[in-house]
């Protein structure tokens, strides 16, 4: 694990990047805006976290890294060790943690509890739809005061470009560098269902409603029609070995 922090004083907000070691755009973002040497008005911690995943380009080495918090020192695997070692570099910052993924180009921000501070940070990333995830919870942003976003589609430069644009609202709407910024009112989607089985074929939109009857996954020729109205949120073909994705009701402006 890569830590660097910079400013003085005690760090209030904290950026990670690569709990997932193919998820290479935060890491981009950090050292592209490190690179610059900015004035820091507010201590800021950085944080390139599955190293070792980074160097195989995996995605984790023995479990996922975002489902291990809170750790253990003892732990039997390494993302478990490395959790443990993280979670207390991060748990007093309002956080922001970069990722990306398989279902959708666009980035968008997902938070596991919502409060005044977690609304503050998902508008400072300047994203037009926030997913509140507690229905799935276990991640990092279940631990600390934080919020996650999905930079764009893995390993493409779009991606990367993305997770550099968040980054450098979120410091400036933060006050912690000099930028422009311009704090978002985004749309606000609730996760309500797990989409489970494997083979499937996507064939919706995500964040476009799918209707009662309408098809949206389809596998040896078969349709999977929706029982009930929703947006998919992280639906993919091939986003995950055990699931498609997920359902999330539309509620309105954060």
């Amino acid at each position: 694990m890569h830590v660097e922090t910079v400013g003085d004083g005690t760090p209030e907000l904290a950026v990670v990047a690569c709990l997932h070691g193919n998820e290479l755009c935060g890491k981009t973002a950090i050292e592209r805006v490190l690179a610059e040497n900015p004035d820091f008005h507010r201590p800021v911690r950085f944080v390139v976290a599955n190293e070792e995943a980074i160097v195989n380009n995996v995605r984790s080495i023995d479990e996922d890294l975002n489902r291990a918090f809170p750790g253990d020192q003892e732990g039997e695997t390494h993302e478990s060790r490395l959790a443990a070692e993280l979670l207390p570099l991060v748990r007093d910052c309002s956080l922001l943690d970069l990722h990306s993924t398989r279902s959708h180009p666009e980035p968008f921000a997902l938070v596991a509890q919502l409060n005044d501070r977690t609304e503050q940070l998902a508008r400072a990333t300047g994203v037009s739809r926030v997913v509140d995830v507690s229905y799935i919870a276990g991640g990092l942003i279940d631990h600390v005061d934080g919020v996650a976003v999905e930079c764009g589609l893995r390993g493409t430069k779009r991606a990367g470009e993305n997770a550099e644009r968040v980054l450098r609202n979120f410091l400036g709407e933060m006050d912690a560098v000099d930028t422009l910024s311009d704090a978002s009112d985004p749309e606000l989607y609730r996760i309500f269902d797990v989409v489970e089985g494997t083979g499937y074929d996507f064939v919706g939109e995500n964040f476009v409603r799918v209707e009662v009857g309408e098809p949206f996954a389809r596998k040896n020729g078969e349709e999977r029609r929706a029982e009930r109205a929703f947006y998919p949120v992280l639906m993919s073909t091939n986003g995950y070995e055990e699931i498609l994705g997920f359902q999330a009701e539309r509620v309105g402006k954060l």
